[in-house]
């Protein structure tokens, strides 16, 4: 009875894990190139219950043991890869990825961080930089007005408005061994860790730059819905379950009166 209610309580803080990890999609359903988030369950060591053949009782020797488990627990939170569908923005300066591949963005600290949402802007030092103020691995800008065009394999060329047209160094991309190695870093920021690899730097590859573009978040909304109801329900199923138990411990206890 004592494992019942451990397997119950196991259940419930599994169940509200993957309610917050559902919430969270939810919350991000409208944020440009988020990816979704599901919750890999796992279960718990098993104690043997009942031994066969052991020194006391030598009946059913060499069957299978009859073993209980300790019920459950949250093994992994991954990401979802799926790409988004794309909306046009007709901005010059919003990219989108249609493949593998990330933009790279240099942080205050020196270190790079990894994105795939290309909402970019132009900052006062003719620069790109993300809605944080990061500033994109790309080539500086010129400081007349000008046209930005970018092909589908990263070829950067200005058209500026005295007539000149400077065709600029290839946009680069970072690749990864292992993308759900990443570290989710917060506002769309990812991070090298040694589970994804060091990123591997260069120019599309099997990829296209969509300008003008911008891809939307992976959450289907009606799939989060359903996976929410379905998670409440198993929550409420556990919390049952672990009264059920309570209840019969009280009787049991005031039995032994």
């Amino acid at each position: 009875m004592i494992r019942g209610i451990k397997n119950a309580a196991s259940a419930l803080q599994a169940q509200q894990q993957r309610m917050d990890v559902i919430s969270h999609n939810i919350a991000n359903v409208n944020t440009t190139a988020f990816k979704k988030k599901e919750v890999v369950f796992g279960d718990l060591l098993y104690q043997s219950v009942e031994r066969r053949g052991n020194a006391v009782d030598f009946s059913g020797a060499g069957q299978k043991e009859i073993t209980s488990g300790n019920g459950v627990y949250t093994a992994a939170v991954r990401t979802r890869p799926e790409q988004g569908f794309f909306r046009e923005t007709g901005n010059m300066f919003d990219l989108a990825i249609a493949g593998e591949g990330y933009f790279c963005l240099l942080l205050p600290d020196g270190r790079q961080a990894y994105t795939r949402d290309g909402s970019f802007r132009l900052d006062n030092e003719r620069r790109l930089v993300s809605p944080q103020g990061y500033r994109l691995v790309f080539p500086a800008l010129p400081a007349e007005d000008f046209e930005l065009v970018i092909g589908s394999k990263g070829q950067i060329t200005v058209h500026t408005v005295s007539g000149d047209t400077i065709d600029l160094r290839q946009m680069e991309l970072a690749y990864f061994g292992n993308p759900a190695g990443l570290e989710n870093a917060g506002e769309n920021l990812l991070l090298e860790t040694a589970a994804s690899g060091p990123a591997r730097i260069g120019p599309p590859e099997g990829t296209e730059i969509k300008q003008g573009w911008l891809e939307n978040s992976n959450v289907e909304l009606a799939e989060e819905m359903i996976a929410l109801v379905r998670s409440q329900r198993n929550y409420q199923l556990n919390a049952s379950a672990l009264r059920t138990l309570d209840e019969m411990l009280e009787i049991a206890n005031y039995i032994s009166r």
